[in-house]
C-alpha cells in the first residue's frame, strides 16, 4: 500500500469534487421540488394523474439508475427533437442532473407522503377552525410537524444520491469516479487499490458531512415541532373559549 501516492493524487481529486457536489446539490434541490407536487397528487388521489405518478415512481424505483442515466443521455436529445428542438447531443452533466432529479423526485415523494399522512387529522381541523388559509396551515402547522418525520428519510435520500452520483462517469462526466478511472488507466492498473481507496475516503467524508448537517436540522426541527404543537393547542383553546 503506497500511502505517499495517495497523498500525491489527492489534490487532483480536489479539482473534480466541486463537480460531484454541484450534481448532488442541484439534484437534491430540484428533486425535492419535484417530489412535492408528486406527493400532493398521490395524497389527494387525483384521478389519472395519481395513477401516472404511481407508474412514474414504480418505473424509477424498479430500474437501475445506471440504465436511467443511459436513457437520459442518449434518449433526451431524441425526445427534444420530437418536440421541435434540433439537438443532436446533450451535455453529460446536464443529462446526469436531469436523470438524478427525476430519480430522486420519485424517491423523496415517497418520504414526504407518509410524513404528511402521519400528521393527526385534529391538527388540520384545529388550523381550519382558527381560520388559517391552506397556505398558512401548511406553513405554520403541517410543514413544521412534517419536517422532523421526513428529515431522516430525506437524509437517507441525499446519502443515496451521493452514492448514485458516482455512476455518472459512465456517460462521460469527469467527477470523482471519472478522475479515478483516468488515474487507474494512467498507471495501467498498477495503483488501483490506492486510487479507489482514496476515492472511498473522499465519498466517506462527503457523506459524513451531509449526515451531520441532516442531524443538525433534525435537532432544530424537533424543537420547532414542540413549540408549534404547544402554540397551536394554546390558540385552539383560546379560540374555543
Amino acid at each position: 500500500m503506497d500511502i505517499q501516492y495517495m497523498i500525491e493524487i489527492f489534490p487532483r481529486f480536489l479539482l473534480v469534487i466541486p463537480i460531484t457536489i454541484l450534481i448532488v446539490v442541484l439534484s437534491a434541490i430540484f428533486g425535492l421540488m419535484l417530489s412535492i407536487p408528486v406527493a400532493a397528487i398521490r395524497i389527494r388521489k387525483i384521478p389519472v394523474l395519481s395513477q401516472m405518478m404511481g407508474a412514474y415512481i414504480s418505473f424509477t424505483r424498479s430500474t437501475p439508475i445506471l440504465l436511467q442515466l443511459f436513457l437520459f443521455f442518449f434518449g433526451l436529445p431524441v425526445l427534444l427533437q420530437l418536440i421541435g428542438f434540433d439537438i443532436m447531443k446533450i451535455d453529460a452533466i446536464t443529462a446526469a442532473v436531469a436523470c438524478l432529479i427525476v430519480f430522486n423526485g420519485a424517491y423523496m415523494s415517497e418520504v414526504l407522503r407518509p410524513a404528511y399522512l402521519a400528521i393527526e387529522k385534529g391538527q388540520h381541523e384545529a388550523a381550519e377552525s382558527l381560520g388559517y388559509t391552506p397556505f398558512q396551515k401548511m406553513k405554520t402547522v403541517i410543514i413544521p410537524q412534517m419536517a422532523p418525520i421526513a428529515l431522516p428519510g430525506l437524509g437517507n435520500a441525499i446519502i443515496h444520491l451521493i452514492h448514485d452520483s458516482s455512476l455518472v462517469f459512465a456517460i462521460g462526466v469527469v467527477d470523482i469516479m471519472g478522475m479515478a478511472t483516468i488515474m487507474s488507466g494512467d498507471t495501467f492498473g498498477m495503483k488501483q487499490v490506492e486510487v479507489f481507496l482514496t476515492v472511498a475516503l473522499i465519498y466517506w467524508g462527503i457523506s459524513m458531512i451531509s449526515e451531520q448537517l441532516i442531524r443538525l436540522l433534525e435537532r432544530r426541527k424537533k424543537k420547532v415541532l414542540k413549540n408549534t404543537g404547544y402554540k397551536l393547542k394554546e390558540e385552539e383553546a383560546g379560540y374555543s373559549v
